[in-house]
């Protein structure tokens, strides 16, 4: 998928708009992307889940965490993670062999 995770992202109720004027909706356009690289360890299966993080559910996504911070991708959790370097924490993990781009 084109979009990007900088642009923006849906939250409850609200549809936030992206650069170039496209209007990004969390389950339109975000959740497809993490269910195609995320939910495997960060979905619905409390058994499988990873760090305690659902990521198919926005309010579970937007919980607290800090993991998406609407209107300040920088500070997401989610775009750091994704940005990273440091294989130690780059996510999707090196090793499920997915890779997304900011």
């Amino acid at each position: 998928m084109a979009r990007e995770f900088a642009l923006g992202v849906a939250v409850p109720g609200q549809i936030v708009q992206a650069a170039g004027g496209s209007q990004i909706d969390f389950t339109r356009d975000i959740r497809p992307i993490l269910s195609n690289n995320c939910v495997k360890c960060h979905g619905p299966d409390e058994k499988s889940r990873k760090g305690g993080l659902r990521l198919d559910i926005l309010n579970d996504a937007l919980g607290g965490k800090g993991v998406i911070v609407p209107g300040d991708s920088p500070s997401s959790e989610l775009i750091k993670r994704i940005t990273t370097s440091d294989p130690a924490d780059r996510m999707p993990p090196p090793e499920s062999g997915k890779e997304l781009k900011p």
